[in-house]
């Protein structure tokens, strides 16, 4: 029953906490304006992407580390921490592109929210899924709050709060770990970095591959297009992060599965498909369109309709992989995907304009879903010759028994 429990808090904290950050593009669109709000959202992408790239695929490998050697967590927590310091500093190019003052608070957001984020294997380890949920909620509520005491658009003040709501989450998890009582190890080594680095591809590609559009429209459309953009797709993106919250609770059995189970759950998944995005993708537009009033057609909306169907046919044909330890064929298929994407996007975007991100990510999300088919039936070819070389010898025994 507790495990049940951590389950569903883990369930709810993946929910809740994307959930959080939409209401919040939700308010700023609502209270600043498209245009303004967009400003604010065209710095975010840049230092999310410099977060991520100072994270370094650590919350996998190092619950993976932790898994063999569980005397020596905080140690291994402490070396990783300190070794992916270095990749801060590509975070200094902001300089370049941003007033001195907007370019110092983006790095020092990225510095709090990298040791933030690094919280996130021991959170996943030790199972503290409710009390990160809580930390997350305070966080919310500060940023949320300071947002509507400006009565005007102010980007500096914006980033502040920002900065201020992180710094709060991080004082409040360092105080959950009791990181004053834990054993503490300052060592900075490369071999963090080269080990990690297979965790850090696998993940690059997913995020190049699912936000690459973002990138391009944060680029070559005015701060306006920006902020609608990102608020449309972040609402589908949480549509089809419904296929992997369904998904969670058997993750861990799933590699111990029978083919039989895996057929039952690919069946599953083709019966809610159509119906969980028919009524997500109703919702979105009502949500969108009657209360932000963002002004995109029916047609847009349909696009993205049919980019999130493909997540629940390929979720469990991803895991199948993963089973079968061909995490290299994914990370492939993600690349070329990002490639095609982001061609026919330029070529779209000069075309016929933001429609044709729409379109490029619609086709991409499907091209992906064939890809990942082939990889999964090949799979099964190379296991049927297998099925037959042992039902062969077990007749050649057989006989010879019989001898």
């Amino acid at each position: 029953m507790n495990r049940l429990l951590k389950i569903g808090i883990n369930i709810i904290r993946g929910i809740t906490i994307p959930l959080l950050n939409f209401i919040i593009i939700l308010s700023g669109i609502k209270h600043f304006g498209k245009n303004d709000w967009g400003e604010y959202v065209s710095i975010i992408v840049w230092i999310s992407f410099l977060t991520f790239v100072a994270n370094w695929g650590n919350k996998d490998y190092l619950i993976r580390k932790y898994s063999r050697n569980p005397s020596e967590v905080y140690s291994n927590f402490y070396i990783n921490l300190f070794s992916r310091g270095l990749l801060i500093l590509p975070s200094f190019v902001l300089f370049a592109f941003f007033s001195f003052k907007i370019a110092l608070l983006s790095i020092f957001i990225i510095l709090i929210s990298y040791a933030y984020n690094s919280f996130e294997s021991l959170v996943i380890y030790q199972q503290k899924f409710g009390s990160q949920l809580i930390v997350e909620i305070i966080g919310f509520s500060f940023f949320y709050g300071a947002l509507y005491k400006l009565s005007t658009f102010n980007l500096i003040s914006i980033l502040e709060f920002y900065a201020l709501s992180i710094t709060l989450k991080l004082i409040l998890i360092s105080i959950l770990f009791k990181l004053w009582n834990k054993p503490f190890k300052l060592k900075i080594t490369l071999s963090e970095l080269i080990l990690s680095f297979p965790f850090f591809v696998l993940g690059l590609s997913g995020m190049i591959s699912s936000k690459i559009d973002l990138y391009l429209v944060n680029i070559f459309l005015p701060n306006e297009i920006i902020s609608s953009y990102q608020t449309i797709t972040t609402a589908f993106l949480m549509l089809q992060a419904l296929s992997v919250f369904i998904t969670a609770p058997i993750n861990k059995s799933f590699y111990r599965s029978n083919t039989k189970v895996v057929s039952k759950l690919k069946v599953l998944f083709k019966k809610i498909a159509i119906p969980i995005n028919i009524l997500g993708a109703l919702f979105i537009w009502l949500l969108l369109e009657h209360y932000v009033k963002l002004g995109f057609k029916w047609h847009i909306y349909f696009l993205c309709f049919l980019s999130s169907l493909p997540v629940f046919y390929y979720v469990i044909p991803i895991l199948n992989l993963y089973k079968e330890k061909l995490e290299k064929k994914i990370v492939y298929s993600n690349l070329f995907i990002t490639v095609f994407n982001c061609t026919l996007s330029l070529i779209l975007l000069e075309k016929i304009g933001v429609e044709g991100i729409f379109i490029s990510m619609c086709l991409s999300q499907w091209i992906f879903l064939i890809l990942i088919k082939k990889h999964e039936n090949s799979i099964s070819e190379h296991k049927e010759p297998e099925c037959l070389n042992d039902l062969g010898t077990t007749m050649t025994r057989d006989k010879q028994a019989k001898k």
